[in-house]
């Protein structure tokens, strides 16, 4: 079986750092490890979308043109593995074929958010599709909530992420607090706000549109959009890593927003204070993992955060518990294991 994956940015370049040690695989989906499961997984740029982006209107019309084009790109691929449903799954019934198998990063979110004519063509689209695969079973529930489609055809596979580029390192010596993400759904102002009064050297790791508008204390540093490396290093020095995000009604940004970094940061054995979320029932054994406080709560966030700070040998029973999860449940390869047997389904 040959299985092309179609991401919604360039992945050639993360692939190559990722084979030479200089990145971290998890955007790659499990793509690299499907071969252990005699699936040959490849990656497919579009030609419609290049590396370098188009300005103003080109860069919509090429965006979701795309996905009219990749099924007649890949060739007698049996499946596409995308994260892209607005148009591809209908382009590839149209051509009958390639099976189409989706990753839904953010498609309850959009389902709440569009109406009228959009929203009827996404779900059309959705339909269509072989296989959904979701990330947690809250965002599978709601996606049947949302749509009427055939629920064996919506399946959960738990996300991995890399824990070998993300292994743990020695405590710091002083104290840090570090807050990271760059999905629209972060709650940087209640960030800000919890961490007003605390004293401690503090850092917000994000892209610039996180950050506008917010009440940045004068003591908290701003990294924007940085390197695996630099975040890396940064997970490192942290006592305790921060995932603010906003309350599961939130209608933008990922369906999971935080997942990822939770994951980072566990595999790196950091203990981690995150925003409660349906989406992280699978994830997180609250108290033993890491610690869930409310969303837009700011003193139940503060209060969080201080109790880490306050208690090291919490800070290393959650580490070193978290790291623990992620070897057993929550890696890229635990990810492909996953995949695998609804990619020979589909096929």
């Amino acid at each position: 079986m040959r299985v092309a994956f179609v991401y919604p940015n360039p992945r050639e370049e993360l692939a190559r750092a990722v084979a030479a040690g200089e990145a971290p695989d998890t955007g790659l989906l499990g793509q690299n490890h499907l071969a252990e499961y005699g699936i040959a997984a490849g990656i497919h740029e579009s030609r419609m979308r290049r590396a370098t982006r188009q300005p103003g209107l080109t860069h919509r019309v090429t965006w979701l043109a795309r996905e009219l084009t990749v099924p007649w790109e890949v060739g007698d691929a049996t499946a596409i593995v995308t994260s892209l449903g607005s148009l591809l799954p209908l382009a590839a019934r149209v051509r009958r074929g390639p099976k189409t198998v989706l990753i839904n990063i953010n498609f309850c979110t959009m389902l709440d958010r569009l109406r009228g004519p959009r929203r009827n063509l996404l779900e059309r689209s959705l339909k269509a599709a072989d296989a959904i695969v979701c990330l947690a079973a809250a965002q599978r529930a709601k996606l049947l909530e949302q749509i009427t489609v055939d629920p064996a055809r919506v399946h959960v596979v738990l996300l991995g992420v890399d824990a070998t580029y993300y292994e743990p390192r020695p405590e710091p010596l002083e104290p840090h607090v570090v807050a990271v993400g760059r999905d629209v759904g972060r709650d940087y102002t209640t960030f800000a706000q919890a961490v007003g009064d605390l004293g401690v050297r503090t850092t917000i790791v994000a892209s610039a549109r996180n950050v506008a508008g917010v009440g940045v204390p004068s003591h908290v540093e701003v990294e924007l959009d940085v390197d695996p490396e630099r975040l890396r290093d940064l997970y490192a020095s942290a006592s305790c890593v921060v995932v603010p995000t906003r309350s599961h009604e939130f209608d933008h940004g990922a369906d999971c927003s935080g997942q990822t970094v939770l994951l980072d940061a566990m595999a790196m054995g950091r203990p981690t204070v995150i925003t409660r979320r349906s989406t992280l029932a699978e994830y997180v054994d609250e108290g033993e993992t890491a610690l869930l406080v409310p969303a837009e709560q700011p003193d139940a966030l503060g209060g969080a955060i201080q109790k880490l700070l306050d208690r090291p040998e919490l800070r290393r029973r959650l580490g070193r518990q978290s790291r623990e999860s992620v070897n057993r449940h929550f890696t890229t390869r635990h990810f492909a294991a996953g995949l695998a047997p609804i990619l020979e389904a589909v096929a």
